[in-house]
């Protein structure tokens, strides 16, 4: 055999040896294990269900002008019909009122227009995915109600405004005519079957409207089910399995390095601490609404009906408070209805929450109990020694969640509760303070 011959045989050799190896690193497949099957996966915790952003950021209130009158709804089947109507509309060309502030409140309160009310301040960046916004250059602002104006002709365009009263400031957007004449002989035709209010007005520029009627309402009784406190370790401890629990005097605690969730069993309230550097930055105001109902939702937090309710931008708090199922407020004076959150930077600081679900309602026959009309609840407020009508903010019935004679049991007891300087009180007709909450 010849030289030439030796080394072509040599090469033909590699290449082919070259051919079978990249056969096979093309083709291998390494043996993983199944990660459904490994046992250290962390699996999500999910303590009830998630809840759409249209029933949590909510209106808690419908109130038609007609002819002079005012006319509204807290139902919450009525509400959602609401919604469901205007979140179909596209509006557009949404910019900032150029007219008056008082005018337009003026306008509003003699025009036959809809108020669609929320309990506090609503970004616009948040709400824009309810409703079908057509504007690449939205303005950042926020507002309270939507005020529909019901005497758009068909040649104009129909024009909706979204109103802040804290801000005193008013952005307007327009829709087709057809919605707006869809919207009136669907809902505003019909206002006069609903509930009487009429307006009160707190220095010149601030409203709100309560009902002109006697209001019946339903007492109730429920058990309350306590949550599993290992579900929230799991769900709001990083690394849940470095985390330490110990047990004190019907206080459970569980701590890791840094944070820590303390369980008390005799409110059946849950705390939760993170201590975050004040020095580091803090997320941005305008989305600490979407991040707080994104934090809930990821954890199916919503054990009961909440609904935001109140966000404070500069401590970066955020406020979600339990409802009835006809559309009032709960309250009670150690927040045991309500969900508060405080951020810092993208890290959640505080959680405080109720540790407990509320079961079906006990009541074998219906209880029900009338409230007095807003006219004798305001008469009876303005009554109160020290009372200074310029700090009142709203007024409305609603429900207080009381501790039953069994520990188990938890009683919603209607009344008339009123805003006053930042702070949720409860009005008492009687001489002595009831439930506390004044």
């Amino acid at each position: 055999m010849t030289y030439e011959n030796i080394k072509t045989a040599i090469l033909t050799f590699l290449v082919l040896l070259s051919g079978i190896l990249t056969w096979n690193i093309w083709t291998y497949q390494p043996n993983y294990e199944s990660v459904e099957n490994n046992p250290k996966t962390v699996e999500e915790v999910s303590i009830s269900t998630q809840r759409d952003l249209k029933k949590i950021v909510k209106p808690h209130q419908i109130i038609y002008h007609v002819e002079g009158k005012q006319f509204g709804s807290v139902s919450n089947g009525y509400i959602d019909d609401i919604i469901s109507a205007i979140s179909k509309w596209k509006f557009y060309d949404v910019k900032k009122f150029p007219g008056r502030i008082t005018d337009f409140n003026e306008k509003i309160a003699q025009g036959e227009n809809t108020e669609i009310i929320f309990p506090d301040e609503v970004p616009i960046e948040i709400y824009k995915r309810v409703l079908n916004i057509d504007d690449k250059d939205l303005p950042k602002f926020d507002f309270d109600r939507i005020i529909i104006n019901t005497e758009t002709q068909q040649k104009q365009d129909g024009i909706i405004y979204f109103y802040s009263q804290r801000n005193q400031q008013v952005y307007e957007s327009n829709v087709n005519p057809s919605f707006i004449n869809e919207f009136t002989n669907k809902f505003y035709k019909t206002a006069g079957r609903l509930t009487p209010y009429f307006l009160h007005t707190v220095s010149g520029i601030k409203w709100f409207y309560l009902p002109a009627e006697e209001t019946k309402m339903v007492k109730y009784t429920y058990y309350q089910n306590p949550l599993d406190s290992e579900q929230f370790k799991g769900a709001l401890f990083k690394d849940p399995s470095f985390v330490q629990r110990s047990i004190s005097d019907g206080i459970e605690e569980y701590t890791d390095d840094a944070t820590k969730m303390t369980v008390d069993t005799k409110t059946n309230m849950i705390y939760y601490i993170n201590p975050v550097r004040d020095q580091d930055s803090i997320i941005g105001t305008s989305n600490v609404l979407q991040r707080s109902i994104e934090f809930v939702n990821e954890h199916g937090g919503w054990t009961e009906a909440y609904r935001y309710v109140y966000k404070d931008d500069f401590n970066q708090k955020v406020l979600f408070r339990l409802y009835s199922k006809e559309g009032y407020p709960v309250f009670n004076q150690t927040g045991k209805s309500e969900i508060l959150q405080q951020w810092r930077q993208t890290e959640i600081s505080r959680y405080i929450r109720p540790g407990f679900h509320l079961e079906l309602p006990l009541n074998p026959d219906v209880i029900t109990e009338i409230l007095p009309s807003g006219y004798a609840a305001l008469e009876q407020l303005e009554k109160k020694k020290d009372f200074k009508p310029e700090l009142l903010q709203n007024l409305m019935p609603g429900y207080y969640m009381a501790q039953g004679e069994e520990v188990s049991l938890i009683l919603l007891e209607p009344g008339w509760f009123y805003l006053y300087d930042q702070e949720w009180r409860q009005l008492v007709w009687e001489e002595e303070l009831k439930n506390g909450l004044e």
